[in-house]
C-alpha cells in the first residue's frame, strides 16, 4: 500500500451560468455548463500513525472549515465505520495556484482531489458512490471535479450530466484584482432582481432546457456563435465596473467569446489558439494580471 500522492485539483470555468429562484433549502436552482481548464493546484497527502489531519495550505477560512480539511475528515469518518482497520491520520499540503474567491472552484477541487488521493492511498474503504455523496456534502461544485471535465450542471450543483469535451481552443484568464465571496454574489444578484434589473428569473424547468440545448451544440458551434450568459455578471458589474472594464479589455484583444466565471471574480476569453491568447496576454501585460490556459479533455484521477 502506497503512503503518499500528490494528485492534481484543476479550475473550471462557467461556460453558462443562469441562476434561477431559492428554493426551499436556501440554495438557488442553477443551470450551468462547467468546463476544467489547466490551471491547477497540486494536492500532495500523505498517511501518518498521528491520527489526526494536518493541512498546510494557504486559507481563508479557519482550518477546520477548509474544504480539503472537511473532505479528509469526512472519508476517514466513513473509512472508520467499514470496519475494514485502523484509520490513520493524514498530512494535507496544497500548492495553491487558483486564486480564492474568483468563481473558479479551487476550493471544490482540491476537496475533490483529497477525496480521490485518500481513495488511492485507502482502497476498498469507502465506495465510488460513497465518495460522491461525500463530495456533495462538502460543497456544491465538488462532485464535477469527481467525474468528466465537462458537464452540464443543475439543481445546487449536484445534478450532473456529462458533456463531450472540446480542447480546440485557447483561454485568457484575467484577475480583476480582488476576490468576490459567493454568498455576497447571490445576495447582491437577488438585489438587483428586487430592483427590476436582469431580466425576469425563468422557472427552473425553462433553464434546464436551455441548457440542454447549449451543452449539445457546445461541440457544433463556432466559440463566436455561443449565446451562453452569467447571471451574475450584470448584476456585479453594475457595482463593480472592474468587471465590465476586465470584459471590455479581452474582447479588445481579440476574443471571440468572453465572460465572467462562477460568481465571479475571474473573467476570460476565448482564442482561436495560443498564439492568439499569449499576444493578447501580451497586450494587457503592465494593466492586468493574465494567464493563458486550456480546456481539459478529461480530468486526472477521475472516479
Amino acid at each position: 500500500m502506497i503512503n503518499e500522492i500528490r494528485v492534481s485539483a484543476p479550475a473550471k470555468i462557467n461556460l453558462h451560468l443562469a441562476v434561477g429562484s431559492s428554493r426551499p433549502d436556501g440554495f438557488h436552482a442553477i443551470a450551468s455548463l462547467f468546463q476544467a481548464i489547466s490551471l491547477a493546484d497540486s494536492v500532495s497527502i500523505s498517511l501518518d500513525s498521528s491520527a489526526i489531519i494536518h493541512l498546510d495550505a494557504a486559507c481563508d477560512c479557519p482550518v477546520q472549515k477548509n474544504t480539503a480539511y472537511r473532505a479528509a475528515s469526512a472519508f476517514l469518518a466513513a473509512a472508520s465505520s467499514g470496519g475494514l482497520g485502523r484509520v490513520p491520520g493524514v498530512r494535507i499540503t496544497i500548492d495553491k495556484k487558483i486564486p480564492m474567491g474568483a468563481g473558479l472552484g479551487g476550493g471544490s477541487s482540491d476537496a475533490a482531489s483529497t477525496l480521490k488521493g485518500l481513495a488511492a492511498l485507502l482502497p476498498g474503504f469507502v465506495d465510488d458512490s460513497t465518495l460522491f455523496s461525500l463530495a456533495a456534502s462538502i460543497g456544491s461544485d465538488v462532485p464535477f471535479f469527481l467525474g468528466s471535465a465537462c458537464a452540464a450542471v443543475a439543481g445546487r450543483g449536484e445534478l450532473l450530466s456529462p458533456v463531450a469535451a472540446r480542447d480546440d481552443y485557447a483561454l485568457l484568464l484575467v484577475d480583476p484584482g480582488f476576490s468576490i465571496s459567493t454568498k455576497d454574489a447571490y445576495a447582491r444578484l437577488d438585489e438587483y432582481r428586487s430592483a427590476g434589473g436582469g431580466a425576469k428569473c425563468r422557472p427552473h424547468d425553462e433553464l434546464e432546457a436551455e441548457l440542454a440545448g447549449f451543452a449539445s451544440s457546445y461541440r457544433r458551434e463556432e466559440p463566436s456563435s455561443w449565446g451562453f450568459r452569467n447571471d451574475f455578471y450584470d448584476a456585479l458589474g453594475s457595482s463593480m465596473p472592474t468587471l465590465k472594464a476586465c470584459r471590455e479589455a479581452i474582447l479588445g484583444q481579440g476574443a471571440v467569446f468572453a465572460s465572467m466565471s462562477g460568481s465571479g471574480s475571474a473573467m476570460y476569453g476565448v482564442f482561436a489558439s495560443a498564439a492568439e491568447a499569449y499576444r493578447a496576454a501580451l497586450g494587457l501585460h503592465g494593466t492586468m494580471d493574465s494567464g493563458v490556459y486550456f480546456p481539459l479533455a478529461c480530468l486526472p484521477d477521475s472516479i
